[in-house]
């Protein structure tokens, strides 16, 4: 009689998987570099869209195994829509460096329509376990009353990683999205 509870127990068991996790991007102050000269002659700042590549437009995140193979995870997923997540994300850093600049995520409203306007767009965003994270794309400063484009600069940005594990992939993703901030800020001076 033991015996076929001990195989439905054996069974069971078997059957069991690791359990999901969701993850979310970090939006604390990662890495600012405080920009005030830049926040006082930039009033206001809309930020997005942000257009992922169709391998990222999922809710499992994408682990890169080397070059040209990716894994879809089925057990680590985005908390959140990852363009949503990416969006919110750099908008709060961006508002970190930008103490007096109204920055907002898109969508707004007509009656608060920003002065400027940053849209991102994405190639890759993803790391390889043990050993680093990536993001490359392409960022661009419009003018958001008649989106003529003011500047456009490519992002090609790296986090070696110091501990292996999907929550050090995320957190260095996170740290890009502060280096991505960064990046904007600078571009912003300039222009």
């Amino acid at each position: 009689m033991r015996t076929p509870i001990l195989i439905l127990a054996l069974s069971l068991t078997a059957c069991s998987s690791d359990p999901t996790l969701y993850h979310t991007l970090a939006t604390g102050s990662v890495g600012a570099e405080a920009a005030a000269d830049v926040s006082q002659k930039i009033k206001s700042l809309g930020v997005g869209p942000v257009k992922l590549p169709t391998l990222l437009d999922r809710e499992g995140m994408v682990i890169r195994k080397d070059a040209t193979t990716v894994e879809v995870s089925d057990s680590h997923l985005w908390g959140g829509e990852l363009e949503d997540e990416f969006l919110n994300a750099l908008t709060q850093q961006l508002q970190l460096r930008l103490p007096a600049t109204r920055v907002q995520g898109i969508p707004w409203e007509l009656s608060q329509t920003p002065q400027y306007q940053v849209e991102v767009k994405l190639d890759q965003f993803d790391g390889t376990p043990g050993e680093k994270a990536v993001l490359h794309g392409l960022w661009q400063l419009q003018s958001a009353s008649d989106s003529k484009i003011l500047s456009s600069e490519p992002v090609a940005l790296e986090r070696k990683l110091t501990e292996s594990g999907i929550e050090a992939v995320v957190r260095a993703q996170s740290n890009l999205v502060a280096d991505l901030a960064n990046q904007i800020v600078r571009g912003l001076a300039a222009h």
